[in-house]
This record gives C-alpha cells, sequence and structure tokens, in this order.
C-alpha cells in the first residue's frame, strides 16, 4: 500500500511538471509570436496570430470569427505545446539513455537545444504542411529566428521541467 502511495505521488509530481512545461512554453513562444510580428514588426495583430492557427483547421472563415476563433487558436496553440512536452515525458520515461544523458547540466542544455530545434523543423517542415500551411524555408530570416528562439525557449524549459525517475 505504501509503495502505491509513493507511485502515485511520483505520478502526480510527473503530471505536474508536464501541465507546468507546456503552459510555459505555450505562453513564452505565443508571447514571442505577438512581441516580435504585432508590436515590434507591426505585421498583423495578436488576435490574428491566434486566427491563423484557428485557420489551419477551420479555414480561412477563421479570420472572421472574431473571438471564438482566436479561442480555438490559443487551445490549439496550447494543444500543440502540451503534445510536444507529453511526448518528452514518453520518450524520458522509455529511454534510459535519455534520463542519464539529462542527468547533468551539460545534458539538459543539449538535449533542451536539440529538442527545440526538432520541435521547429517538424512543425515547420511537417506538421504546418499537413495543415494546409506553407513552410518558412531559408534563408529567410523568420525561418533562423523560429530556429535559434526555439533552441532556446521551447525544447530548453521542456527539458528543465519535466522529470521522471529523479527529483
Amino acid at each position: 500500500m505504501a509503495s502505491t502511495t509513493i507511485a502515485l505521488a511520483e505520478d502526480n509530481r510527473d503530471l505536474a511538471g508536464v501541465v507546468r512545461a507546456g503552459a510555459v512554453v505555450a505562453i513564452l513562444d505565443g508571447s514571442y509570436a505577438i512581441i516580435l510580428y504585432s508590436w515590434i514588426l507591426h505585421l498583423t495583430t495578436s488576435a490574428r496570430i491566434f486566427q491563423g492557427i484557428a485557420a489551419r483547421l477551420v479555414g480561412k472563415g477563421s479570420f472572421e470569427g472574431g473571438a471564438a476563433t482566436v479561442a480555438l487558436g490559443v487551445l490549439l496553440h496550447f494543444t500543440v505545446a502540451y503534445g510536444w512536452t507529453t511526448g518528452y515525458y514518453v520518450a524520458l520515461r522509455t529511454f534510459n539513455g535519455l534520463r542519464s544523458f539529462t542527468a547533468s547540466a551539460a545534458g539538459k542544455i543539449i538535449a533542451g537545444i536539440l529538442l527545440g530545434a526538432t520541435v521547429w523543423l517538424a512543425m515547420n517542415f511537417v506538421v504546418v504542411p499537413l495543415f494546409g500551411g506553407k513552410s518558412v524555408v531559408p534563408p529567410n530570416w523568420q525561418f533562423y529566428s523560429q530556429l535559434v528562439w526555439h533552441m532556446i525557449a521551447v525544447g530548453p524549459p521542456i527539458v528543465a521541467i519535466v522529470r521522471y525517475g529523479r527529483r
């Protein structure tokens, strides 16, 4: 009975880490898009950023959908962040080598950078095109900006926050 209680407590801490990491990544990544594309470059509005995400699911009509499609875009953005975070957690549970590698600070940094690059490349070249969007290709500055951003503020927070088998 005591071991079941300990296992449940560890599972709850694992879940809490996944929830925290997904939220942190979604907020950081969404903030980056808003700050860069709305506030600095004045290329779009915050609402249209999230309506653009919703458009991958419901089509171009999302831009006339008002607050409902903004909310859908935010929900989809968080869903993607939680998907990558959950994927990392599953990999951490599955692969002893990954757990060993990320036991050191240097391993966490390297894994975070690689995870961030993987997220950007997979989203840009696989997920977005699958949902009717266009990839950003080099030598476009946005490609490199997004790649570096994901290597700093997407992968590393996931690796830093998500835990399994060690506290």
